[in-house]
């Protein structure tokens, strides 16, 4: 850097300028003398070897979080999007200008999880009632990214971000592509945003308006910086805000309130940096830190989307700033401050200035028609699949009955209702014969037809979509004939459903029209719940140990963290008993505990505590029913021809059926990895009663997971309300029935636009008998359905 020519010099002494000016140079000739290049300036050039970078990305490969703290960060490397786009899309990276208490030293937050970030944004958007708008999240995500990446990372936090990280991701976005002369939008091939939480010690003190301590001071949520022709720098003050409801956000305290804040902001930056009441020396200080983070912001800016030489002309402002001192004076808009409202409410496609003629500050409100439309990536496919489809069922004996075990044929159902296989024949395909079917004919449900049209309903059972459904509505409302209906329908397309029957209704009416099922009781477990899938790892052990303590815990809700790692540790001692933490034994040859041992152990205790003795009585009672003793082992649910109905209802007592269901799902989620990845949806995991088992962590897991594997997962619920979030997320198609009020508002939220929330949550609550809303991936609006009928 080149000894300045002009500037202001110090306030108290001209000398003090002078001396640190040659002071500087002279550390500049001897750095140069000492390399060889006398005569010539130094200069320090940081780069990344690809050894190196090899370096960063197993780092953050192997770790969650990576801080760096040092002179030259290489802040570059990661937010470079026009340079290195694959580097910058793989990272979300925190980075502010240097801190006071830091020294020289920048401070850099990193983390490879970019794509756990990305389903947390999806998460809020559902969260919002944004789920059903057409959103590129990787889109979004993207630009809240140029904004600020401590924006981004912010969705990993405890606290819910809610609708803020939105409306700044769009207001950016929308910035993006405004023209320089726009009413709303800033144009950011003029200038740069900084979030003002980036940078709050730059803002002057503001006091509260009430002088209540108490009370607190709103700061704004954007600066925009840029240049005015023959006026200097410009700062215009943007706070961004967001309401649920379209009245709440045109209320006029809001607008009010927005107005006065920025209008007092103003006041006080002018009085901060721009006054002669300041001090010569305190304002030179003021002005260093300002020029500092401009010029921070100035070069993300510059690597993002600011032109060159629009960066260059800002760079010479922000010098002119320094050199200039306290003649500098800022330019000023007329109404250049700026109000942005979010409301996922309102439906126009362009922003409305919602703001009085006699304010300073423009306000805007705009929604959700700014999101970016989904770009659908073209998948390669073949051009036709072939399916080998037996038309004759299996209805041989099974070799493998045992304990809990039945298989029913129905003479009434067989006369009365054509069989699978005739349901099976179509026009002159013969028994045996290959049916070729396009690759874009993928099995489909009909589910009912448009009360409005009279056009057929269907899901589609793909997986290159989402082949997962949840079926909401109260008893009585037609929930057990429509899933019948879609087992009828799964059996013709050769997709298998393995049914988890809480009520004796569903077998009987399945009897009646496929000719054989095949039943599993409660008398046992068929399998052992501790097998080990992965015999790769020594560690493999301790997550079986750690899934049946979660199952165990969600059977028992009233057991607290103690009590489950009693469970966890009692496991993981059977498994050390059996040899499974030598290092030098072959896990190939290891035989897993039994299932009881882990309760053995827990009863060996010779002091029990309370918690333990609590924990003990709990598993005890299920012990009472055997239920802890291994059946005669049972091939594979996922094996054989015929549908399966788990019958969790013949046993009455409601924690020997959590406990039956959770870890009959639990053999069936690990037996899954075994059959390996499928190229169609081969069968469907019916969840009848599916609150009942809402508290087990596993079906969330089980619905993000399956679908590569060839199962789709159906769940019929009265409530809506005790899913976890997540679940959402992993299901895009839902067939809502009449439910309740608190219900239907839950479910709206989560799946309806909340343009139609009102609306909807009113159809809902008035639904007539077999009729539904049809919510399916892809469509904006839900469909009015009438079901089908069991005997079309």
């Amino acid at each position: 850097m080149p000894r300045p020519k002009e500037g202001e010099r110090h306030p108290s002494d001209r000398t003090h300028t002078d001396r640190l000016a040659r002071l500087h140079e002279a550390i500049h000739s001897a750095v140069a003398r000492n390399i060889g290049a006398d005569g010539k300036r130094p200069a320090l050039k940081a780069e990344i070897s690809p050894a190196n970078a090899d370096d960063l990305h197993r780092l953050h490969h192997l770790c969650d979080w990576v801080i760096t703290l040092d002179r030259n960060a290489g802040l570059e490397f990661f937010d470079s999007p026009q340079d290195s786009a694959e580097t910058y899309s793989a990272y979300v990276v925190d980075c502010v200008p240097a801190r006071a208490d830091l020294g020289s030293l920048q401070l850099i937050t990193s983390t490879g999880n970019h794509d756990e970030i990305l389903e947390l944004l999806a998460g809020t958007l559902n969260q919002m009632g944004l789920a059903n708008e057409p959103c590129d999240e990787t889109d979004l995500l993207r630009h809240l990214k140029a904004l600020s990446g401590r924006l981004a990372l912010r969705l990993t936090g405890h606290s819910e971000p809610g609708l803020d990280l939105i409306s700044l991701a769009l207001s950016f976005r929308s910035c993006l592509s405004a023209p320089a002369t726009g009413d709303c939008w800033l144009s950011l091939n003029e200038g740069f945003l900084i979030p003002a939480r980036d940078v709050h010690e730059l803002l002057p003190p503001l006091d509260s308006p009430t002088n209540d301590p108490g009370e607190t001071v709103t700061r704004p949520t954007l600066i925009f910086v840029s240049v005015s022709a023959r006026k200097g720098l410009s700062f215009q003050f943007v706070e961004v805000n967001c309401r649920r409801h379209l009245r709440s956000a045109r209320s006029p305290d809001l607008l009010n309130a927005i107005a006065h804040r920025l209008k007092r902001l103003r006041k006080e930056w002018n009085r901060w940096y721009d006054s002669e009441e300041v001090k010569p020396a305190v304002n030179a200080i003021r002005r260093a830190r300002l020029a500092a983070v401009l010029r921070f912001y100035a070069d993300r800016a510059r690597r993002h989307h600011l032109p060159a030489e629009r960066h260059e002309t800002i760079m010479r402002e922000i010098d002119r700033m320094i050199s200039k001192g306290q003649s500098y004076t800022f330019a000023e808009y007329l109404k250049g401050d700026r109000g942005w409202i979010f409301c996922p409410e309102f439906a126009s496609e362009d922003p409305h200035n919602v703001s009085t003629a006699e304010e300073e500050t423009e306000i805007f409100l705009f929604g959700p028609n700014l999101l970016p439309e989904p770009v659908h990536a073209s998948r390669p496919m073949a051009d036709t699949i072939h399916v080998e489809r037996d038309p004759t069922p299996d209805t041989r004996p099974l070799k493998d009955a045992n304990v809990g075990e039945t298989e029913r044929e129905t003479e009434a159902g067989r006369d009365t209702t054509p069989s699978l296989g005739q349901l099976n024949d179509t026009g002159n395909e013969t028994a045996g014969e290959t049916k070729e079917v396009s690759a874009f004919e993928a099995p489909s449900i009909c589910i009912g037809s448009e009360i409005y049209g009279g056009d057929a309903v269907h899901w589609p059972l793909t997986i290159q979509g989402n082949p997962h459904l949840l079926l909401a509505g109260l008893p009585g409302m037609g929930k057990t004939t429509c899933l019948l209906n879609i087992c009828k329908q799964m059996l013709i397309s050769g997709v298998r459903p393995l049914i988890f029957s809480y009520h004796q209704d569903i077998d009987e009416r399945l009897e009646k029209i496929v000719d054989s099922v095949r039943y599993i009781d409660c008398y046992g477990l068929g399998f052992n719940p501790l097998q080990v899938i992965d015999r790769n790892s020594r560690l493999a052990y301790l997550d079986v140990a750690g899934a049946v303590r979660d199952i165990f815990t969600a059977i028992f809700p009233e057991l607290g963290d103690i009590q489950g790692e009693h469970i966890r540790r009692a496991i993981k001692d059977s498994f050390v008993e059996a040899g499974w933490d030598t290092a030098t034994a072959d896990l190939s040859k290891l035989r897993e505990p039994e299932f009881k041992r882990f309760l053995e152990i827990l009863k060996a205790d010779p002091k029990p505590d309370r918690g333990l003795r609590t924990l003990l009585a709990r598993l005890e009672e299920l012990e009472d029913y055997g239920f802890f003793e291994l059946a005669e082992t049972r091939a594979s649910l996922w094996d054989g021809e015929q549908p399966i109905v788990i019958r969790i209802h013949t046993t009455q007592n409601d924690n020997l059926q959590k406990a039956f269901a959770s870890l009959i799902f639990y053999g069936l989620y690990k037996d899954m990895f075994r059959r390996g990845i499928q190229d169609r949806i081969t069968h469907a995991v019916i969840f009848d009663e599916a609150h009942r088992a809402a508290g087990l962590k596993l079906i969330p897991t089980m619905a993000k997971e399956c679908r590569k594997y060839g199962i789709s997962l159906v769940l019929a619920s009265q409530e809506a309300r005790d899913f976890e979030r997540s679940l959402f997320s992993a299901i895009a198609n839902y067939l809502v029935l009449r439910l309740t009020e608190t219900d239907a508002r839950s479910l709206v939220r989560m799946v309806g636009s909340s343009r139609q929330e009102r609306e909807l949550i009113d159809k809902i609550k008035q639904m007539d008998r077999f009729r539904a809303l049809c919510f399916s991936e892809g469509k904006k609006r839900p469909s009015f359905v009438n079901l089908m009928d069991l005997e079309d």
